[in-house]
C-alpha cells in the first residue's frame, strides 16, 4: 500500500471528523427524543397520581358524610305519605311559629336513582322572628328536608314579612316485590 500524501491525510481526517460529528449529532438527537418521551410519560404519570390522590382525599373527606347518611337513613314512604308528611310538617311548624299560610301548591314528585322527593311551594306571612323559628324547625338535617327557593318581602304592616319558598322532602320509596 502506498503512503498517503499530506493533502490526502488532511482530507481523510476531515472526512473522519465529519462522520464522527454526524454520528454524535444523530446520537444526541435520538437521546433528546427519548428524553422528551420519558418526560411526557413522567408528566402523564404525575397527573394520574395527582388525580388518584384527589379521589382518595375526596373519599376521605366524604367518609363522615357517608357515615352520617348511614346512621340517619332516608324515611321510607310512598309518594302520597311523603306529600302528606311534608304538608303536615309545614303547617304544624308555621302554626308553632305564629305564621299564616297564604297559599300552598304541592309540586310533582321527582324520582332519581338515589332518592325521591316531593316539594311544596308556599307563601307565608308573619313576623320575622316567627319566620326564623319556622326555617330552623324545617331544616333539621335528620328530617331530610331542604329549602330550594326563598324570597322575603316586606308586608304592609311594618313588623310583618311575606315569604315565598319551596320546601323539598327527600325520601325512599318502599321496595316493590
Amino acid at each position: 500500500m502506498r503512503k498517503l500524501a499530506p493533502s490526502e491525510k488532511t482530507l481523510f481526517l476531515v472526512l473522519c471528523g465529519a462522520i464522527f460529528l454526524a454520528f454524535n449529532l444523530i446520537s444526541f438527537k435520538i437521546f433528546l427524543n427519548i428524553n422528551q418521551q420519558l418526560q411526557s410519560k413522567v408528566s402523564a404519570l404525575r397527573t394520574q397520581l395527582a388525580e388518584g390522590r384527589a379521589i382518595i382525599m375526596t373519599a376521605e373527606t366524604l367518609q363522615p358524610a357517608t357515615t352520617w347518611a348511614h346512621q340517619h337513613p332516608l324515611p321510607t314512604w310512598n309518594n302520597d305519605k311523603a306529600s302528606a308528611e311534608l304538608l303536615k310538617c309545614e303547617r304544624t311548624e308555621a302554626e308553632k311559629a305564629g305564621l299564616k299560610i297564604i297559599e300552598e301548591n304541592l309540586l310533582p314528585t321527582n324520582t332519581s336513582s338515589d332518592a325521591s322527593s316531593v316539594s311544596v311551594q308556599a307563601k307565608i306571612s308573619g313576623s320575622f322572628e316567627g319566620l326564623v323559628k319556622f326555617l330552623f324547625a324545617l331544616q333539621n338535617p335528620t328530617a331530610w328536608r331542604a329549602i330550594n327557593k326563598f324570597v322575603i318581602k316586606s308586608d304592609s304592616e311594618p313588623t310583618k314579612v311575606i315569604i315565598d319558598l319551596e320546601i323539598k322532602q327527600y325520601f325512599q320509596t318502599p321496595a316493590t316485590s
